[in-house]
């Protein structure tokens, strides 16, 4: 089974490794959520984790997501502290240019 990132970021955030309360928990979601699209990924992620071969691939899969998902938002974080500090030296090199 495939999951685009999206999916992957919400099983991050609103799964655990029982697929069946995973599944209940998008459907609620899916279901109180204000946003349709949002919506719509939930429903959409819950149908596919509710197909039957999926119980036995979740199981191994959920952990595997955790740690690459934690990599995710470590690089992405490492990536925004980097863009702000060479932004921050361009203001400083940029003030020493013009004198």
């Amino acid at each position: 089974m495939k999951l685009n990132i999206n999916e992957k970021k919400v099983l991050y955030t609103f799964g655990c490794h029982n697929l069946r309360a995973t599944v209940e928990r998008l459907q609620l979601l899916a279901a109180i959520t204000p946003d349709p699209a949002a919506g719509e990924l939930f429903n959409d992620l819950a149908i596919k984790l509710s197909i039957e071969k999926a119980h036995n691939w979740y199981r191994r899969f959920y952990p595997m997501l955790r740690m690459e998902m934690d990599g995710y938002y470590e690089a992405e974080l490492t990536l925004r502290l980097a863009e702000i500090s060479s932004y921050d030296m361009e203001g400083n090199y940029g003030e020493a240019d013009e004198v």
